[in-house]
């Protein structure tokens, strides 16, 4: 039984930047393309046991990093997507070795053989989506500052001081210094003037 069913479609395989492997419905990888073995396997390889299982993979390279992404993942997909009848996506999250974050989505795919509804192999395809997960954090620790700015801020009714995120007291000056692109100079306004130097208030009343 053939899968990969002309040159070209080897080629493709081979070819793309997508980390591509093949499993049957035991986990084992049946086979895999020139960016999974210089990619994920390497890794996997670098940290965990030398099994072909891509569950046992995971899981071993899991508990080296104490990531416990990887290993939920794999939970979920022994439990739950056997036999191949529906393609799978999910992101999670991976520790290299040099303590390096990075988020590849995993789409698990059945190959179909003519009319059936369940497969015994399925591709899974590995795409790197750090810069995404990166970009998706910044727009979200943007939209949380335009919220903190915007919304409700809680500010003590003595000393005038706000609380932040993290449930930390901050003068007015450092949480906006904090939170927007403003600095600050200092000067004293007129009703406090008169309040603590009251011999200089006739200036203010000359000007007025």
């Amino acid at each position: 039984m053939r899968y990969i069913t002309s040159d070209l479609e080897s080629l493709s395989f081979q070819s793309t930047n997508h980390q591509l492997i093949i499993i049957d419905h035991h986990w084992m990888i049946r086979s895999c393309n020139r960016a999974w073995q210089d990619g994920l396997h390497k890794l996997f390889l670098h940290t965990a046991s030398r099994d072909n299982h891509y569950l046992h993979l995971m899981e071993a390279w899991a508990a080296q990093q104490k990531n416990l992404y990887p290993t939920k993942f794999a939970q979920y997909l022994r439990h739950n997507v056997v036999p191949f009848n529906k393609t799978h996506t999910y992101d999670i999250s991976i520790t290299t070795p040099h303590n390096e974050e990075k988020w590849f989505r995993v789409e698990l795919t059945p190959l179909q053989e003519g009319l059936a509804l369940e497969s015994h192999l399925a591709l899974v395809a590995h795409t790197d989506i750090t810069e995404q997960k990166k970009t998706e954090l910044q727009l979200r620790q943007a939209l949380t500052e335009a919220r903190t700015l915007y919304g409700l801020l809680p500010i003590c009714a003595v000393c005038k001081h706000i609380k932040d995120d993290s449930d930390e007291w901050n003068t007015v000056e450092h949480y906006l210094e904090k939170h927007t692109s403003a600095e600050f100079t200092h000067d004293i306004c007129p009703e406090c003037i008169r309040r603590l130097y009251p011999k200089y208030s006739n200036i203010l009343d000359k000007r007025n």
